[in-house]
């Protein structure tokens, strides 16, 4: 049995793997802040029980775990995930707190990427940020419409005083909500279209935004391909990589 422990920005996911079967996980809020201690509680809850032969650590935090037995590369993990569930995968979009991700991969080997971290614009965490701004419930996918309000600005912080000026001017939520949307996939898409990908895994926490994925979808034309938990899809590259040879 192989335990991964994916820590990101915003969630600390664990997977536990056995012949290359996903046995068992579990998504914790525990933030970039965390105490390796927080850590260690869990790993003894998945150890209740089974023998687990090696841990692996990734994520923005991979460093924080000292006793690891081995700690492995974001994206290259991200990429194995991504073949893990779809073996024709020849790309990859994963949303994070702290940045934005495309993935160029062939099976399952990253071979180019881009990665967007200089401005939160078009992170999980800007989209948080906006989601408090208009004081909307955090189940988002039910907010739609077919008007989406222009969101010009892309810088995170100018976007959010867009924002806040077109709530003083009684711009509906839903049509905000929607330009956000709008917003970051415009973010999203030409990156995608440098790497000319077909098969587009979309990875992250924001790939469960049903919504959002629409209108990623309509900018990309193509429909994308959602495991049936995407926060877990590098935790399960982790765990890939784990056995593999030096």
């Amino acid at each position: 049995m192989i335990l991964s422990i994916d820590i990101g920005s915003t969630t600390t996911k664990f997977v536990l793997m056995e012949n290359n079967e996903i046995i068992d996980y579990k998504i914790k809020d525990l933030g970039v802040v965390i105490e390796e201690s927080d850590v260690l509680k869990m790993v003894e809850e998945f150890k209740k029980g089974r023998n687990i032969e090696k841990t692996v650590a990734t994520g923005y935090g991979r460093h924080k775990i000292s006793f690891a037995d081995k700690v492995v590369p974001e994206v290259i993990a991200l990429g194995k995930g991504a073949n893990y569930f779809f073996k024709d995968a020849d790309g990859l979009i994963d949303i994070g707190g702290q940045d934005s991700k495309v993935l160029k991969l062939k099976d399952g080997q990253v071979i180019d990427f881009i990665l967007s971290d200089k401005c939160a614009a078009g992170t999980g965490k800007f989209l948080e940020k906006c989601i408090d701004i208009l004081n909307l419930d955090k189940e988002l996918n039910e907010y739609s419409s077919p008007n989406y309000a222009k969101i010009s600005s892309m810088c995170a912080v100018f976007a959010e005083s867009e924002i806040i000026s077109l709530l003083s001017k009684k711009i509906p939520k839903e049509e905000i909500i929607m330009g956000i949307y709008d917003s970051i996939s415009n973010r999203i898409v030409p990156m995608v279209k440098r790497m000319n990908l077909e098969n587009i895994v979309f990875s992250g926490g924001v790939a469960k935004n049903k919504i959002l994925i629409q209108v990623l979808e309509k900018h990309l034309g193509k429909t994308l391909l959602i495991p049936e938990e995407p926060q877990i899809v590098c935790a399960v590259g982790a765990c890939i990589m784990a056995l593999e040879k030096p």
